[in-house]
């Protein structure tokens, strides 16, 4: 889960919500707004208890957020229908799949009835831009039109016809069709009875060369189907338009568009077929809503139930997915934690879940949260089991309060051992989050065993237990041998297996690998991370942070750490490293799974004096290792040292350094995995909540 919303960098304001209607088999009702007199300690309860959730699937929210859509394609074993949020009863669409984008300034590349033409411009834009053809019916043939890109504003969609009119094998794909800049710009010629009298009147437009498109439109109200000519660049061009198209249609009146905003019907060709497209015009929100959930094609494939809402959002498609909150809830805790867990764990879940959501309000504007982790993991009906239900409808209503109101229950996947207090996290304080011991040692359940070994050429790194076999004697030193199975057998920077990441090196059989130590596969409970070289952490440092450090690194540590024992302070050769706050160390080292870290460097070591003090060293050159009898042996890269548990490792001359830590996530909260182990010790769902949050009621709304 991320940042709560009292760190949220970003505020974003919300206008008042319409009235919600009644979809498939769910009942809506106003979402709550909070007025102009509410105090920041009232926010926690800004949503109603009747209220549904809205989750932004899509959407330009801010800069905290990534999930972005030029189009939304929606389909359903139902029938999907839609309405103006503004407007009563629905239209069907009798369709069972549609797509929908913002009607914005585009090009328009190429028009013909030649469809292979047509196919090879729309494959020269598409190789730099979004693209899409859309079938037009002219004069009792089929046309079909290559629009090209997506943009704010006319002098953009401008500056990109220039390109593609410089773009020598665009032109001659185009050969002598005049590209244009098109854009939502149009005159409403009429509303009519039904949407076959529209495209009778569409259609005589088009004939006279004019764009044209049926359209639903709202007034009074209620849904009206009107046709709309133009989709000029400029009101100038459409000015131009205005006697032809009143020609075009002698019975019509010609006027400026009687609407706030429309959905503009049109057909598009994608190759294997056609599928239904609505531009969504104007600040108008449209409602999809089906008797069946309904599948985002852009959001992988997932299926959601409740409605889906389109609009324009900060000049961006958004698509906000509403239902009931005890719907949603059923797949966020399917989506956080594991449905095979103990019953209380799961109840827990429920209940910080649903406190954490009523929390939010209206967090990101058109929206009370984001269906990823920086709100809850939400992934629609997908992650729904009868475990997670049953859960959900036993705590139904339960909440946590503190003092009378609402905590913002923030929770995290693994603590580490420890549960972190906001102040050495985020900064700032939560009464109700302090530093608590946590049974998280059960991520580590099942996972295989690494050896950390060292090559006979200097070179370090883990190997599986299952692809080698140990030796039945110890070498000289007393460490382990352990020899690869199989030919080409990996040695991976860290313990587990990422196909993205090159291995350290690929053995042959029978190989001599010295085991310096033994590892669990990382993990949620503990991992590791690097060898990363001086210089990547250097660069990590100046690209993610404003500390300014002369000269190569040559030395980082940990400074000081809070009451968990994560890291609040870090020193590179000296300097502290600047964050906005603790937690953010996480983003400046490469995605760290949490602060609770310590750093090795394979340039240091310690070494016993013989009055017995610990001495610490930094580099090898110019030093010795003396054995008993006195003789002595310079130090060189990749000389392998034990420390006074038996664990070995290499000293590089090179500096590199390793970040070994444990937890996953923030650590302030709920751990989900010591929750867990606390189920499993028979703890309650209602003890497990008091045991993470602090001072807390366990209340119905």
């Amino acid at each position: 889960m991320g940042i709560p919303t009292w760190l949220q960098r970003t505020a974003l304001t919300v206008s008042a919500c319409t009235l919600i209607v009644s979809g498939g088999s769910f009942a809506f009702a106003p979402l709550a707004e909070a007025s102009a007199a509410d105090s920041a300690a009232q926010a926690a309860t800004k949503t109603e208890a009747d209220s549904p959730i809205r989750v932004a699937l899509f959407g330009n929210l801010g800069k905290s957020t990534q999930n972005r859509a030029s189009q939304v394609t929606l389909t359903t074993e139902g029938v999907l229908s839609v309405k103006s949020r503004s407007a009563s009863g629905q239209q069907t669409l009798g369709l069972k799949q549609a797509r929908f984008s913002l009607d914005t300034y585009q090009v328009k590349l190429f028009e013909s009835k030649d469809k292979a033409a047509a196919q090879a411009v729309l494959k020269r834009a598409q190789a730099s831009n979004s693209a899409q053809m859309i079938v037009i019916p002219r004069r009792g043939a089929t046309f079909y039109g290559v629009y090209a890109g997506s943009y704010a504003t006319q002098a953009e969609a401008a500056k990109a016809l220039a390109g593609y009119q410089a773009d020598g094998t665009m032109k001659s794909l185009t050969a002598s069709y005049s590209s244009m800049v098109a854009g939502p710009n149009y005159l409403q010629a009429g509303t009519y009875a039904s949407q076959a009298e529209a495209n009778a009147a569409r259609n005589k437009l088009l004939d006279a060369n004019i764009d044209a498109y049926t359209v639903t439109i709202e007034g009074d109200g209620a849904h009206h189907t009107a046709v709309w000519a133009g989709q000029a660049g400029t009101q100038d061009e459409l000015a131009k338009l205005k006697a032809s198209a009143q020609q075009a249609l002698p019975g019509a009146a010609v006027r400026d568009v009687q609407a706030q905003g429309a959905l503009i019907h049109m057909v598009e060709d994608i190759g294997s077929g056609t599928v239904a497209r609505y531009e969504v015009f104007g600040s108008q929100k449209w409602a999809v809503t089906s008797d069946a959930p309904i599948k985002v094609t852009e959001r992988s494939g997932r299926s959601y139930r409740g409605l889906m809402e389109l609009s324009s959002y900060n000049q961006e498609l958004a698509l906000v997915n509403e239902l009931p909150l005890e719907q949603y809830l059923v797949s966020v805790v399917g989506g956080e934690i594991y449905p095979n867990w103990p019953e209380a764990a799961l109840k827990a879940q429920a209940v910080a879940a649903r406190t954490f959501v009523l929390y939010q309000g209206n967090k990101f504007g058109i929206a009370n949260v984001v269906d990823t982790t920086l709100s809850q993991a939400y992934n629609g009906i997908e992650k729904e089991t009868e475990s997670v239900r049953k859960a959900v409808e036993t705590t139904a209503g339960e909440v946590l309060k503190s003092d009378g109101k609402l905590i913002e229950a923030i929770f995290n996947s693994n603590a580490g051992g420890m549960t972190a207090e906001a102040s050495e996290v985020w900064g700032g304080s939560l009464p109700w989050a302090q530093a608590t011991k946590s049974p998280d040692e059960g991520a580590e359940a099942g996972k295989q065993t690494w050896y950390y070994v060292a090559l006979e050429e200097g070179k370090a790194g883990y190997v599986r237990e299952d692809v080698v076999q140990l030796d039945s004697a110890r070498d000289a030193a007393g460490f382990q041998i352990a020899r690869p199975l199989q030919d080409n057998t990996n040695i991976r920077k860290f313990p587990a297996v990422q196909s993205d990441v090159s291995p350290v090196a690929s053995v042959k059989k029978n190989t001599k690998l010295i085991v310096m130590d033994t590892v669990k596969e990382s993990n949620a409970y503990s991992w590791i991370r690097g060898p990363y070289t001086a210089t990547e952490v250097l660069n990590m440092i100046q690209s993610k942070t404003k500390t300014k450090i002369s000269g190569p690194l040559n030395q980082l540590s940990v400074v000081d750490r809070g009451p968990s024992g994560r890291v609040t302070k870090i020193e590179a050769n000296g300097v502290p490293i600047e964050v906005s706050y603790p937690d953010a160390f996480r983003g400046v080292f490469g995605g760290l799974p949490s602060t609770m870290f310590d750093i090795v460097s394979t340039k240091d070591f310690s070494v016993m004096a013989s009055d017995g003090k610990v001495v610490n060293q930094t580099g090898i050159s110019g030093k010795q290792a003396v054995g008993g009898t006195g003789a002595g042996q310079s130090l060189k890269n990749g000389t392998l040292v034990v420390d006074g548990e038996g664990k070995g490792r290499l000293l590089n001359a090179e500096t590199m350094y390793i970040f070994k830590g444990k937890g996953y996530g923030h650590g302030i909260g709920m751990s989900q995995w010591g929750a867990k182990g606390l189920a499993d010790q028979g703890y309650d769902y209602e003890q497990i909540l008091k045991y993470y949050y602090k001072n807390v009621e366990l209340v119905q709304r």
